[in-house]
């Protein structure tokens, strides 16, 4: 809207600056911000270590500055986008994450999508280790499709054993982690708790439960997880009956500046078998709404306690209205109805979407090593930690690359 009643939408921006209801200075930020996401996206480049340490020393804010860019540019238009992907303003993210400045990735990165989402890349998982498990051979449809046979996960005989419905609680070492033989294990399933023995164990959780779980702990790992911060989002799912009024629109998705969320589009997704690949617009679809909480100004673990608290305090009521009144001020032009074209809202609340990399956070500082190296570089006694938020990068490459160093720690203990 910025200050004009009703708002308006504005078909490629990047082509249609004059158009843009913005300052001066803005316009100015605009171009110069096109100017340089374009130079990066045509040479694309992985700085070198010197470089990046230097900009780990800085927020993501101050190195956009440097650039040229200022603050108010930047907390308008890159911080919704930036929290999105880390869940608090660019004045608390390490400069290290500097590819989100641009909406670029790195040169190496390949994007991986499947029909059900990231649930694709677990069942090949486990249809590889246990193939009985989801009937059907091991093709894309059949994998993804094929019903999971429960029952035969926890087998005696399974060479790999998976115990649903199992919460670990207590993890340690019996007797010193440095010459124990084992490790013990406890969890709760069923309403009782149940006791194992393990000759080694990965803590593949996120750090906010391990450093509780893991009982004997030693106070370097247990300092090294308390300087992790997580952020929250909400990611609202709209199941829609047609899209009509976005095509009226001349769009496929777009993203606004103010209200409740950012973004919404109506995604490509993948298919196979006997999927339809076309899509119209009165054909149905989901549209996905993020809800970044980001609060520019405040101190980093406040930006991410103050937004879980917002999140998980909100009843669904209360979501649905707001997503509601959003649609209706931003589509109600082009023939929008709440009543009639949504049909149904589901919330995903994730009280710890993302870990934030704050400045330090990959390289240390003041030459003291970074807490992530700590957890990462050997093996505690015969526990060894895996997860995304020991890169700094959540997503499934860097939870299948943490796994795999920490199998690799631990055959080398056993």
């Amino acid at each position: 809207k910025f200050g004009q009643k009703p708002g308006k939408w504005i078909v490629d921006p990047w082509n249609n600056l004059e158009s843009v209801p913005l300052s001066p200075q803005l316009r100015s930020d605009f171009a110069k911000y096109l100017k340089l996401v374009i130079e990066h996206q045509k040479s694309p480049q992985v700085e070198p270590e010197a470089e990046l340490r230097r900009f780990d020393t800085v927020t993501m804010e101050v190195l956009a500055q440097r650039y040229g860019l200022s603050r108010e540019f930047i907390r308008l238009f890159n911080a919704p986008h930036i929290a999105a992907g880390y869940g608090v303003g660019p004045d608390a993210i390490a400069g290290s994450e500097y590819s989100l400045i641009f909406g670029m990735r790195p040169p190496d990165t390949n994007q991986h999508s499947f029909p059900d989402g990231n649930t694709g890349l677990t069942r090949h998982i486990v249809k590889t280790m246990l193939p009985d498990v989801i009937p059907g051979p091991r093709t894309l449809e059949a994998v993804c499709r094929n019903r999971i046979n429960f029952a035969s996960l926890d087998r005696p005989a399974n060479q790999v054993r998976i115990r649903l419905r199992s919460t670990v609680v207590r993890v340690e070492h019996d007797g010193e982690p440095g010459k124990a033989s084992y490790v013990r294990v406890m969890y709760a399933r069923g309403g009782k708790v149940y006791r194992l023995k393990a000759r080694t164990v990965i803590m593949a959780g996120g750090g906010w439960i391990t450093k509780h779980v893991v009982r004997d702990l030693p106070s370097t790992h247990r300092e090294a997880y308390d300087q992790f911060n997580y952020n929250a989002t909400l990611v609202a799912n709209v199941a829609m009956r047609n899209w009509r009024f976005l095509h009226k629109l001349g769009l496929s998705g777009g993203r606004w500046f103010e209200g409740f969320g950012y973004w919404t589009e109506v995604r490509t997704i993948a298919t196979f078998g006997s999927d339809s690949p076309t899509i119209g617009p009165d054909s149905p679809t989901v549209l996905t709404v993020i809800v970044p909480y980001f609060y520019p100004g405040l101190p980093l673990a406040e930006q991410c306690s103050k937004g879980r608290a917002e999140l998980l305090s909100t009843s669904f009521r209360e979501y649905e209205r707001k997503l509601r009144e959003q649609f209706t001020d931003m589509f109600s032009m082009s023939g929008f109805d709440a009543r009639r074209d949504i049909a149904g809202i589901i919330l995903n609340r994730w009280g710890h979407h993302y870990i934030v990399p704050q400045p330090g956070f990959k390289y240390g500082e003041d030459g003291k090593p970074a807490a992530r190296e700590i957890l990462r570089q050997a093996p505690f006694g015969r526990i060894a930690f895996a997860n995304t938020d020991l890169t700094g990068v959540s997503g499934h490459v860097t939870a299948i690359e943490e796994a795999h160093r920490a199998v690799m720690q631990l055959l080398a203990v056993s």
